[in-house]
């Protein structure tokens, strides 16, 4: 009882001290009770689980999408020069004629006759031109032996002979030409398309006979949209898809309309596709791709790594070091459906986040996992 009584004087005596003291060991205990609690709290942060990939070098290639119409490369529709009758058909559709080759046969006898009367008549002219008789005749004027009323006599009747010869010569030609046009051939190597007539058929002169079409190589007619006409030139390289085959087919585009479709403001191209196949057909509906640009060895990433932050302008990635996440920007070139050129500094040996990046923040602590995996 008196410990107590004695220290209640002391207090008493230095009752300022004492009072200074004791706010400094509460302030001190509230320091040490809020860093426990943060402490705490960043202890009990957990780990993120993320997906990585690592940048690798790949060839990247810039193209402008369209779409367009298969053509043949040579296409005609044969006819007939003359009137006449079809004696016979000696190809089927489908079937492959070579350069040349006769197809369709018109009835010719009468034009044979024709020809055979043209003949004989011009043999006949021929023989009555007797070139000793003038030449004789032009000498002994010259001479003044004759008058000059007979010798023009003696000429007159020598051109005229000479001209009916040259007129009868022009028709046995005339006759040939249409003997040769009732035989109807293949200006090209190519498909038959279409047969138009029927054996013993009556035609007209110029009435379509049938159709024909050259489908070893063919074009693909693409308009281009105004906006891209100036990126593109002779010469580059396309790719082309159709539904009905898997295959890419690889073609060069071959001609640039100088002039817009007032309709459509779209430029017409051809682009020529190698078609020993015959894959592609005329009418078909292709999906093309021009390339631009290419560049073989570009740096890449998948776009899935790229992130965007509202409150930071540009394209950013996570990157991990030490099982730590770091924000970096960067700077990007060509684009394709899945991935994307990285055009600024990134080591081919960094880890970048491609999945989970949802719950990242600067010096998070990460786990590498596969992607069923992560979380987002």
């Amino acid at each position: 009882m008196a410990f107590f009584n004695e220290l209640y004087s002391f207090l008493m005596q230095h009752k300022k001290e004492t009072t200074v003291a004791l706010s400094c060991l509460v302030i001190l205990l509230a320091l040490a009770i809020v860093a426990h609690i943060i402490q705490k709290n960043i202890k009990s942060k957990p780990v993120i689980y993320v997906e990585v990939t690592q940048p690798v070098q790949k060839e990247m290639m810039e193209s402008i999408s369209a779409t367009g119409t298969i053509a043949a490369e040579k296409q005609t529709t044969l006819a007939s020069k003359i009137p006449g009758k079809i004696k016979s058909i000696l190809i089927q559709e489908g079937q492959e004629v070579g350069a040349n080759q006769k197809l369709i046969q018109l009835e010719s006898k009468e034009l044979e006759l024709q020809t055979e009367i043209a003949e004989s008549a011009h043999r006949s002219a021929a023989s009555a031109i007797d070139e000793e008789n003038y030449k004789r005749h032009k000498a002994l004027y010259e001479e003044g032996v004759i008058t000059k009323s007979e010798f023009d006599k003696i000429e007159a009747e020598y051109k005229a002979a000479k001209a009916d010869k040259d007129r009868l010569e022009k028709t046995v030609q005339l006759q040939e030409e249409q003997k040769a046009s009732s035989e109807i051939t293949a200006p090209f190597t190519a498909l038959t398309a279409q047969i138009l007539v029927h054996e013993g058929e009556v035609i007209a002169a110029g009435q379509p006979l049938a159709e024909l079409v050259s489908m070893d190589t063919v074009n693909v007619e693409v308009p281009i949209a105004s906006q891209n006409i100036e990126k593109i030139q002779k010469g580059m390289e396309a790719h082309v898809t159709v539904d009905s085959s898997s295959e890419t087919f690889r073609g060069t585009l071959e001609t640039i309309s100088p002039v817009a479709d007032p309709m459509s403001r779209t430029f017409d191209t051809k682009i020529k596709i190698d078609n020993k196949n015959r894959i592609l057909k005329p009418g078909m509906f292709a999906k093309v791709s021009l390339i631009v640009q290419r560049r073989p060895k570009a740096l890449t990433l998948p776009k899935t790594a790229l992130i965007k932050k509202e409150d930071l302008p540009g394209k950013w990635i996570y990157t991990i070091k030490n099982k730590k996440a770091h924000l970096q920007q960067i700077q990007t070139g060509l684009e394709s459906k899945e991935n994307v050129e990285v055009t600024s500094p990134l080591d081919l040996t960094e880890t970048v986040v491609t999945a989970g990046q949802s719950e990242l923040y600067e010096g998070a602590s990460v786990s590498i996992v596969s992607p069923s995996h992560v979380t987002h």
